[in-house]
């Protein structure tokens, strides 16, 4: 065994029962987050399918012999890579995401392929796989062949979707600040997650062709290429179970549906916000707003809470923040700290936190892209 194959080896096996404990935990952490729960059940096709490969390569020849559909028949879940990985990517564009119906197309490469070597295994049986699976130009070689230029073929439309999703989602950003406020995560984790599965994508592409065009380098390239992956996912599966890879993730709650008197009064709430813009007055809190519609405090911070999902300070702040980002590319001239008190500010420290908080970016950075 040469140095590269016992690496690669030892490589699959790493990943495998790495990826197998952040599976588990994804799972349990799923129970109450959507977005891990896509994260896990990408991660339980890439432990199905590296889990396979390393049974494969420390099973040996004899089991090779024995069970040859084993190397064979897994194949087309690789298929399911790239739209698993594309779902959670949804996800964290939008914790309202869910797979549907209209959905489903993106599992059809797999379903075909799974139909297609099922049917092949069945028809021909283990000896027919035994003695061709690995002989060039032959019908169920070419079937595994195809299956990879399939996986090649999704990642370049998926990247291409999720980066314009990613370009269209910066684009509105720019043009309007606000729309940061149904985002689920923090736009440099977006860009993050999407750049950084482009770039593993590109080296297994170039991996591919080299090994199409029969040149001597794929051995180390490939051994780049999945040492590569497993750093970028380990880094995502880390920080979703230990820290929180969401920053502006509102946790939800179970909870009935508001009721039409608290969507009045939210109506009411924000009215005094939009019309008369009320948040520019620097001491602006609770018991104010309360004091100027009449209500009970307690009312208006669960018509916040339950609507709005956020609490009442945070609410203020994205429309001072709203109106900031307003003054600061309208006029990039004016003082930024002119802008801090303009918009409702009272402090420098107060500003740049809630500022970074709903745009990811200081004024001084947001004005500047």
């Amino acid at each position: 065994m040469t140095i590269l194959a016992f690496m690669e080896k030892t490589i699959h096996i790493l990943i495998s029962y790495t990826m197998l404990v952040l599976m588990l935990l994804l799972f349990h952490r799923g129970r109450k987050n959507s977005r891990s729960l896509a994260l896990a059940l990408y991660a339980l096709v890439e432990v199905v399918t590296n889990g396979i490969i390393s049974f494969n390569m420390a099973a040996g020849s004899d089991f090779f012999d024995q069970f040859p559909f084993v190397h064979y028949i897994y194949k087309p879940i690789y298929c399911l890579w790239v739209p698993m990985f594309y779902f959670y990517v949804r996800h964290c564009f939008s914790s309202e995401f869910r797979i549907e119906k209209k959905n489903w197309t993106h599992f059809i490469p797999f379903f075909f392929f799974m139909i297609l070597f099922l049917a092949i295994w069945i028809i021909n049986g283990n000896q027919y796989i035994r003695e061709n699976l690995y002989k060039h130009s032959v019908f169920l070689s070419q079937t595994t062949f195809a299956v990879d230029v399939m996986v090649k073929v999704q990642y370049l439309i998926y990247n291409f979707l999720m980066i314009r999703l990613l370009l269209n989602t910066e684009r509105k950003l720019k043009d309007n600040p606000k729309v940061f406020l149904p985002l689920a995560v923090d736009i440099k984790w977006l860009r993050f997650i999407v750049y950084g599965y482009a770039v593993g994508c590109l080296t297994g592409i170039v991996c591919s062709a080299h090994f199409f065009f029969g040149g001597y380098v794929p051995s180390v390239l490939n051994m780049v290429s999945i040492s590569y992956f497993f750093l970028f996912f380990f880094a995502i599966f880390f920080s979703t179970i230990t820290h929180n890879s969401v920053p502006s993730e509102v946790k939800q709650k179970v909870q009935v549906e508001p009721s039409a008197d608290l969507h009045l009064l939210m109506k009411k709430i924000d009215e005094l916000m939009h019309v008369k813009q009320l948040f520019l007055e620097p001491e602006l809190s609770l018991p104010d707003i309360a004091v100027r519609l009449n209500e009970k405090e307690r009312n208006i911070s669960q018509a916040v809470n339950a609507i709005k999902n956020r609490n009442v300070n945070d609410y203020i702040n994205t429309y001072r923040i709203g109106h900031a980002c307003r003054l600061l590319l309208a006029d990039k001239d004016k003082p930024v700290f002119e802008v801090m008190y303009e918009s409702g500010f009272g402090s420098k420290g107060a500003f740049n936190h809630a500022f970074k908080k709903v745009t990811g970016k200081t004024p001084t950075q947001f004005r500047e892209d």
